[in-house]
């Protein structure tokens, strides 16, 4: 009995259509083909995708493992690095510049005319909110091996397709 209970489930299961479950293979396609791009020409910010359906807004971080202590770390530094990115992208960010001399009593008195202790000061601010930024993968980058990129992922809008 036993044998011809798993013969007809073999046989139902042979007829039957049978698709695997996929993540998204849109996704899949678009990370496989920024990995590519990355692997070829090196860069790292914000960048503007259009496909065929959709626009997408992403933002690759690289990062150095051996300068963190866990994994989560590390994400989450890579996580505030590109929420920074893409706030600077969409919102602009306001840049001051100060210049700082030292008096004539820190000048050295040998050589009262050289000026050593110059400082420039260079301060970003950017203010806004970004939110459901993904991650849609990470790997160790091939031209410089200690180097680990995040891609993070966020869609822009949906494009409308023209029906004729």
């Amino acid at each position: 009995m036993k044998k011809y209970i798993y013969l007809l489930t073999i046989l139902i299961l042979s007829f039957s259509n049978l698709f695997s479950q996929s993540y998204n293979s849109e996704k899949i396609a678009l990370t496989n083909f920024i990995t590519r791009m990355y692997n070829s020409q090196p860069w790292s910010g914000v960048r503007v995708f259009l496909d065929y359906e959709n626009k997408y807004l992403i933002s690759l971080v690289e990062l150095n493992p051996a300068n963190y202590k866990s994994e989560n770390e590390i994400v989450r530094v890579a996580e505030i690095k590109s929420r920074s990115q893409v706030n600077q992208f969409l919102n602009g960010s306001y840049i001051t510049s100060e210049t700082i001399v030292p008096t004539t009593d820190s000048v050295s008195k040998k050589n009262p005319s050289s000026v050593e202790d110059v400082k420039e000061v260079i301060k970003e601010t950017s203010i806004g909110y970004v939110s459901s930024m993904e991650l849609i993968s990470t790997f160790i980058s091939e031209p410089d091996s200690n180097r680990k990129v995040f891609i993070y992922l966020k869609l822009l809008e949906k494009l409308k397709k023209d029906v004729k």
